[in-house]
């Protein structure tokens, strides 16, 4: 696992949702977050982005905020660290191919549609991304985002994934094709593990997220922030010392670290 090593870090870890947590559900802004996004860049915390979008969409992400760490992408499936020269992907799951190949025996009798049925078009419609981000969405490497048509056939589908090791998840916008077991705590769990070895020190921990795909995320981390919903209203969990902001999206993102870092 290639990593840039840097001389100067905290001993504290910020694991981060995007859409609906760091990102506006609607707008995909972050600018609410400027004031902590700069305080962590100052104190050297390390900004760990955990998210169910691909690869080319979280580089294109991390130029805007400035910030060249590690990223979890695609719900856990996959590990991106940054060396001198280039990146390295440690899959955690099985390749697109395998996933997208037991997605079309499913479509045979459900109605759903993925990533790959769907033109630029279509996947800049459904997810508000302007249409030049749409073909990054679109590069998948692990997991497939996709619509089901009728929610009553969840359960039939889930079973027919579990018979070819795989699950079906529910994120803010989709629900998602990925390997059984994958999920953003086991990513993020190997990711503190690799920065324990590399720097000789143990890590705090600190994730924040909104929706059912960041359940295992919240419960593996020492303080979980869960973001609200944009109509407020908060995912249902029970997790031990966990902070609720007080706003949706990156606002609620702000705050809560706000606090939780006692900054002024």
């Amino acid at each position: 696992m290639i990593m840039i090593i840097q001389k100067q870090i905290s001993d504290t870890i910020i694991y981060t949702d995007l859409d609906g947590t760091l990102l506006d559900h609607n707008t995909y802004s972050f600018e609410p977050a400027l004031e902590m996004l700069r305080w962590f860049k100052n104190a050297h915390i390390p900004l760990i982005i955990v998210t169910s979008k691909t690869k080319d969409e979280v580089l294109g992400l991390q130029k805007l905020l400035h910030i060249n760490y590690p990223f979890i992408v695609e719900n856990g499936a996959g590990i991106i660290t940054p060396g001198a020269d280039e990146y390295a992907t440690i899959s955690m799951g099985f390749e697109y191919e395998k996933v997208r190949s037991c997605f079309e025996n499913y479509a045979k009798r459900i109605s759903m549609r993925g990533f790959y049925d769907m033109s630029v078009e279509e996947v800049a419609k459904h997810t508000s991304l302007p249409i030049d981000q749409a073909p990054h969405a679109k590069a998948r490497l692990f997991t497939e985002p996709f619509i089901l048509e009728n929610s009553d056939d969840f359960a039939t589908l889930k079973s027919m994934a579990e018979d070819d090791g795989l699950q079906v998840i529910k994120g803010g916008r989709f629900y998602h094709l990925i390997t059984k077991g994958q999920d953003k705590a086991r990513a993020i769990q190997a990711l503190t593990q690799r920065y324990e070895e590399l720097y000789n020190k143990s890590f705090k921990t600190v994730a924040l997220g909104d929706s059912f795909n960041d359940l295992t995320m919240l419960q593996s981390v020492d303080t979980p922030v869960l973001i609200p919903h944009p109509d407020g209203s908060y995912m249902p969990c029970d997790i031990p010392k966990l902070v609720k902001a007080p706003f949706p999206g990156p606002k609620g993102w702000n705050s809560a670290l706000k606090k939780i870092f006692d900054v002024k």
